[in-house]
């Protein structure tokens, strides 16, 4: 589980629910959402977190934990399911930073 505070001192939890759903809960009286409710681009909770997707969640909340993509958004009763999928690169290649002839940051 992770906590989220946001600029106004509100607090949002995020709990996996499995590997493809994450829960978030916490006071959405004031927030709007962008697109159609049944397809939904955006949350936005006054004061944030801002959510959208593509987003890697785990930018957003500030917790590696949840090293995500989100997906789509489920609107329940006073908390969202946020659907993700998880990350298709390897956090452990390096292999950009092999062998280059650079000066100063530049390639030469």
């Amino acid at each position: 589980m992770a906590k989220y505070t946001n600029t106004h001192g509100k607090v949002y939890t995020f709990t996996k629910q499995g590997i493809d759903k994450v829960l978030m809960e916490g006071n959405f009286e004031c927030h709007r959402f962008f697109g159609e409710p049944d397809d939904m681009e955006c949350i936005n909770p006054r004061g944030g977190p801002f959510i959208k997707k593509g987003q890697m969640l785990s930018h957003i909340i500030h917790d590696a934990g949840f090293n995500v993509i989100v997906e789509s958004f489920e609107s329940l009763d006073n908390c969202y399911i946020i659907n993700v999928r998880e990350i298709e690169a390897d956090l452990n290649d390096f292999s950009h930073l092999e062998d280059g002839n650079y000066i100063g940051g530049l390639t030469i």
